[in-house]
């Protein structure tokens, strides 16, 4: 990857995209698309995806019960009744 300021870094970390992508546009000199194309390399660099993440999400059904609690019923399989 080409050498970017060490703010860029900083500010992927803490969360500032656009922050990073202009301060990549005015280090490397480059269009907008390229910039991002950088911000998404470096993220992966940075915060790689943890293996677990890899894995589909199961699906949740959210429920309100008459005494107004929220159920929430994760893991089931499609077709399966959201049945306590």
């Amino acid at each position: 990857m080409a050498e970017l300021p060490e703010r860029v870094d900083r500010d992927i970390l803490e969360g500032r995209a656009i922050l990073a992508v202009k301060t990549i546009r005015e280090a490397q000199g480059c269009s907008l698309r390229e910039a991002v194309d950088l911000y998404h390399q470096r993220y992966g660099e940075l915060r790689p995806e943890p293996e677990s993440s890899q894995e589909a999400p199961r699906p949740r059904v959210l429920r309100f019960e008459r005494d107004g609690s929220l159920v929430v019923l994760e893991g089931l399989q499609d077709g399966q009744n959201p049945k306590e």
